[in-house]
């Protein structure tokens, strides 16, 4: 490195040696200082030097997580070199980091053949695929590539395709796998942490965050998330310089655009809404929802759900501030995560951790038994509803695993949530009440 800049103090027109220089520097890992000597190198250089000073010059934004930098140089070098497969390959990967998978197909696809070994291919092209909700195809790439053994990347592909299913507990565990195996796949530990997050485990999730953001400061997801996460426990100086850098990578996306624009709000799928304020409440059970003496906050969960517990102190403060003028009852719905028959498939890390294992109830009997456990264990000083074995109530409600809404004296929605580190805002259901209180709330929210 002292030797080349040597020349160039003495003959700054030598490109040969700019181009060297910046190698030098990329591999020490100065990539903002290689980036300028291949760019001072173009200037001058002739067309035989000036591919590979490009693909250098997007490798060093690659590999210094300046991904969309990195896709405008190599867009340019695969129009002049369409047959070029490691350009192929590492634009399309940029096209996966920046959410444009379809993007990502149409660059690698003329490159598949499914009779050569191409890993490299079966993956960046299977998990394109995936992201984009062909999991079908995806999954040929998978299998293609777990027939090589067991490899990070097949576990990786496999774990995506069931987070994109919604099978997040079997996301939990494919990912997991990969995490052993080989961790510094990149997205890996972005993906591990979404399918934790899923599973209501907050504090696993931030940590699989904070170590792809170690190593890959520039993931969407992890940066996104783990600012979603920070933001909700109130580190919002922590929390925006993630949700900048999410806006920078993926200029196109609203959610963390909004989110800062917004004060660190982050919005609610539609699909996740519930029953719909201004709509009859229906009745649970003898539990009759119309022209009640007084409103009432239905919260419906189970002690095996992570977000139930976890919202619990905060609901158990909002029912004492507002004395006997709500009615707040806990409806007992099925378990979240419990351990053995078909809720199995939901067992959470974090009730692993906690020691939380409850067996599936057969019988009202059994579910009565696991309500009257979760009030004693969580102190709720709520009365109980236990939600029949039709499930009629957890259904008509969407409240699977967990969610509070609050119905006025006229047995009509005026809020609902979903329980959870990042879904309940306790500050917004106070707001409710103090609405509805005042008179304000049921009229506010007809439809």
């Amino acid at each position: 490195m002292r030797e080349y800049r040597a020349c160039l103090a003495i003959d700054p027109t030598r490109v040969e040696i700019r181009s060297n220089l910046g190698a030098v520097l990329a591999k020490l890992g100065h990539y903002r200082e290689a980036i300028d000597q291949y760019r001072e190198a173009l200037k001058t250089a002739g067309p035989q030097i000036a591919s590979q000073l490009r693909f250098n010059l997007a490798l060093a934004y690659y590999k210094s997580a300046e991904i969309p930098q990195a896709a405008f140089e190599l867009e340019a070098l695969h129009s002049g070199q369409p047959g070029n497969l490691n350009v192929a390959l590492l634009l399309a990967d940029c096209r996966l980091q920046t959410g444009e998978y379809k993007k990502a197909i149409d660059v690698l696809a003329p490159f598949e053949n499914p009779a050569s070994d191409q890993p490299a291919v079966d993956y960046v092209l299977g998990m394109a695929m995936i992201r984009d909700g062909r999991v079908a195809e995806g999954q040929l790439r998978v299998d293609r590539i777990l027939r090589r053994g067991d490899t990070a990347e097949g576990h990786f592909l496999l774990g995506s395709a069931l987070l994109t299913a919604g099978d997040y507990p079997g996301a939990v565990k494919e990912l997991a796998k990969a995490v052993a195996l080989n961790p510094d796949v990149p997205s890996l530990e972005s993906y591990y942490g979404q399918a934790l997050l899923f599973t209501g485990d907050a504090d696993g999730a931030a940590e699989a965050f904070r170590k792809e953001l170690a190593s890959n400061p520039n993931d969407y997801e992890a940066n996104l998330r783990l600012a979603s996460i920070l933001a909700h426990r109130g580190k919002l100086d922590e929390a925006r310089p993630l949700l900048e850098r999410a806006v920078e990578v993926r200029p196109g996306s609203a959610e963390a655009r909004d989110a800062l624009a917004n004060g660190f709000h982050f919005d609610k799928p539609a699909a996740d809404s519930g029953i719909a304020p201004g709509s009859p409440a229906p009745s649970i059970g003898t539990l009759n929802l119309r022209y009640l003496s007084k409103p009432v906050a239905l919260v419906f969960g189970s002690y095996t759900c992570p977000k139930l517990r976890g919202s619990a102190a905060s609901l158990k403060k909002i029912a004492a501030q507002y004395g006997g003028r709500i009615d707040f009852r806990l409806v007992y719905i099925s378990e979240a995560h419990a351990e053995g028959g078909s809720e199995s498939q939901w067992q959470s890390t974090i009730n692993a951790r906690e020691g939380v294992d409850l067996p599936p109830a057969r019988d009202l009997a059994a579910k009565q038994s696991h309500a009257e456990l979760c009030v004693r264990k969580l102190s709720l000083p709520f009365a109980v509803v236990v939600d029949g074995m039709d499930a009629a109530a957890e259904k008509a409600y969407e409240a699977w695993p967990s969610r509070v809404y609050l119905v006025d004296r006229e047995g009509r929605v005026a809020f609902n949530s979903r329980l959870g580190e990042l879904d309940f805002h306790p500050e917004d259901l106070d707001r409710a009440i103090r609405e509805m209180l005042a008179g304000r709330g049921s009229d506010a929210r007809r439809p």
